[in-house]
């Protein structure tokens, strides 16, 4: 320890020997380390204390503030403007907290599966229904998912890891939600009055969907598949009343309420359901 602090102390030393030599750096350069610097600042993940609860700060060059619990662990999110300091991120944490304390119990409560391994006997929910994993050994190369008569059968080489059965589970994961998608968005856009360039599905952590209204582009989580296809029904229309209204004030809750008069209950299962992994 003692000679790695010497080190560090002799290369110190020779930085600030170097910084009294007469600079060349024009103003030019000097502005553009600046502005490299700030971008490499953006998106670096901090950490702020706030009532004895860690939170991951990103700084982005965005204009809102943004709070987020995850569902699963309930940890807490934010997302913030670079131009807000670590005092103002916590005044305005503290302002939430009663609604971020509501979710970290709301997550406490939520029943967890267990973590899969992708081996056999572990289950896997599709459509809302239990399927019993197996594994079984086969010379193709590629590994193959179907369901047959009631259980999730996996074909692949004896030699493939964990990570690749899970690779190929959510490969099927991911086919069978863009079956659900096509069969339920001509319904969807019809009800709403509006339809997107286009659906795009990917894992999400903390929403079920997003849209993003300048490009017309909804993003769907692929753990959507494993929900009633009701569930998938109600975030689509959520996501394309989007398209009328960019946020969730009163506008939204009244479009949501014609598009779909029972979304309050199918939004309190999802947040109160089981938290199916993939």
């Amino acid at each position: 320890m003692r000679r790695h602090a010497a080190r560090s102390a002799a290369s110190a030393t020779s930085s600030r020997a170097r910084s009294c030599r007469p600079s060349t750096i024009t103003p030019w350069q000097t502005a553009r380390s600046r502005r490299t610097e700030m971008k490499r600042r953006a998106g670096a993940v901090s950490q702020l204390m706030v009532s004895g609860t860690a939170v991951a700060v990103t700084r982005k060059a965005i204009k809102n503030f943004y709070v987020r619990v995850d569902r699963e662990t309930g940890e807490v999110r934010v997302t913030a403007p670079r131009r807000l300091s670590d005092d103002e991120i916590g005044r305005l944490l503290r302002r939430d907290w009663p609604w971020v304390e509501k979710q970290r119990a709301r997550a406490a409560l939520r029943p967890h599966l267990p973590e899969h391994r992708y081996e056999t006997g572990e289950v896997f929910y599709l459509w809302g229904r239990p399927y019993v994993l197996t594994v079984r050994e086969s010379p193709a190369r590629r590994p193959v998912v179907c369901v047959r008569a009631g259980r999730l059968l996996l074909h692949a080489e004896a030699s493939l890891g964990a990570e690749e059965r899970q690779k190929a589970i959510e490969e099927w994961y991911r086919a069978r939600l863009a079956q659900g998608i096509e069969a339920l968005q001509g319904e969807a856009e019809a009800i709403v009055g509006r339809r997107p360039r286009e659906y795009r599905i990917k894992k999400m952590k903390t929403r079920w969907g997003t849209c993003n209204t300048a490009a017309g582009r909804i993003w769907l989580n692929l753990k959507l598949a494993q929900y009633r296809p009701a569930i998938l029904r109600y975030i689509m229309l959520h996501e394309l009343t989007h398209l009328w209204v960019h946020n969730h004030g009163p506008a939204f809750h009244a479009r949501m309420d014609r598009f779909c008069p029972d979304w309050r209950m199918l939004k309190q299962e999802l947040d109160d359901g089981p938290a199916y992994e993939i």
